[in-house]
């Protein structure tokens, strides 16, 4: 599988640590701050590292941010850390659901935002020239969030990530669809996918290859894992399950970094690859453990709040930050120019989370769940009227 612009590498790990009535714990709030860190990283990458952004700048990123790029140059990695925090949330968000209310929750959750920023960045494009420029028809496309089906190309460099998540969605469905998510079922299904997908790939199945996304599928199964050790507990086969798929993201990993090297024309050192994806597993698993005494209620309020602008701004960072930077870096500094880019995409969150999502998330699960109800009722064969003897 193949990736615009951002080295093999987001998502979007957008489900919410818990909810009304479902079990959580205080203490995962703490990856909210790890899901706006990994966005954080991949916006400096795309503003100071990736190739794309030099035509913006006039530069080559290492020669504009000479000290600053020696660390963004691996934040392509914060992708990897996504599908693995993604593993684990919407496994998380799918346990106790049935298949409706899971394509519900899930419909709810990204479309909102999703539109949103189509219909910014379709604004933005009638009056910057620059980035990427869709027609109409492409625009539209665009709004069924699986534009790359059809080879038409995505409003904003990221959103071919959302694919790559609605790919892990579907394989969740099939698993909901044999019963609730027992223990043998999220085992077989984090060992299974990802080594489905190498077979695809290693005997040139393309199609099934596309599907099965073996690229990324180890970072989603060991999300997976940890959420499973989590709810239930470590024990021997989780633990080697979870061990085998760390060498396997490390295998990834390490080819991913050649590529990266090659995308941003600089060394992306595979040591340090390997310990920053490393540190993200250990991060991921060290906010799930349970705490004796629940964070500060500050603190939760500023980790719930990032949590939820994380989404909105990976969503525009790219086409909003790049036309910010077209425009100022000959104008002011470039420290100037990247604080008002990265500020303009947090601003844009704010408004797309509070003027957005809060109105019409939860409205569009509802309405979603309802259809899905409705839709199953009508279908299912209805039982046969006995005849009534004389």
């Amino acid at each position: 599988m193949t990736r615009p612009d951002i080295s093999p590498s987001l998502p979007d790990a957008t489900a919410g640590t818990g909810g009304p009535g479902r079990k959580s714990s205080g203490r995962l709030v703490a990856m909210d701050g790890l899901r706006f860190a990994a966005a954080a990283a991949v916006l400096l990458y795309h503003f100071t590292a990736t190739s794309t952004v030099t035509s913006y700048w006039g530069a080559d990123p290492v020669h504009a941010f000479p000290l600053l790029n020696e660390v963004t140059r691996y934040g392509w990695l914060g992708v990897e850390l996504f599908f693995m925090i993604s593993g684990f949330v919407i496994l998380l968000s799918a346990d106790g659901r049935g298949v409706a209310g899971f394509v519900a929750s899930r419909v709810g959750r990204l479309f909102p935002a999703y539109w949103a920023c189509i219909v910014l960045t379709a604004g933005l494009q009638q009056f910057w020239s620059g980035g990427r420029q869709t027609t109409l028809v492409e625009t539209l496309v665009n709004l069924t969030m699986v534009q790359d089906l059809f080879e038409v190309t995505g409003v904003q460099v990221v959103f071919w990530t959302l694919l790559v998540e609605l790919k892990f969605y579907l394989l969740v469905l099939v698993v909901l669809a044999f019963g609730p998510l027992t223990r043998n079922r999220v085992l077989a299904f984090a060992a299974l996918w990802p080594l489905a997908g190498w077979a695809a790939q290693e005997a040139g199945a393309r199609w099934l290859a596309d599907w099965l996304v073996p690229d990324y599928a180890p970072y989603f199964a060991v999300g997976m894992l940890l959420f499973l050790a989590y709810r239930d507990g470590f024990d021997v086969v989780t633990s080697t399950l979870l061990a085998g798929g760390l060498v396997l993201c490390v295998l990834r990993v390490l080819d991913a970094a050649g590529r990266a090297s090659d995308l941003q024309g600089v060394p992306v050192n595979p040591v340090i690859t390997v310990m920053v994806l490393l540190a993200s597993v250990a991060a991921v698993w060290a906010t799930t453990l349970r705490g004796r005494t629940a964070p500060p209620r500050r603190v939760t309020a500023v980790l719930g709040t990032v949590g939820a602008l994380t989404y909105p701004v990976y969503l525009v960072h790219t086409q909003f930050g790049y036309a910010v930077i077209d425009v100022l870096a000959h104008e002011t500094t470039r420290t100037v120019a990247l604080f008002a880019a990265g500020a303009l995409s947090l601003v844009l969150a704010v408004v797309i989370h509070y003027g957005v999502e809060r109105p019409t998330s939860a409205r569009l699960r509802r309405a979603v769940q309802s259809g899905l109800v409705r839709a199953g009722d009508a279908l299912r064969p209805r039982g046969r009227v006995p005849i009534p003897r004389a």
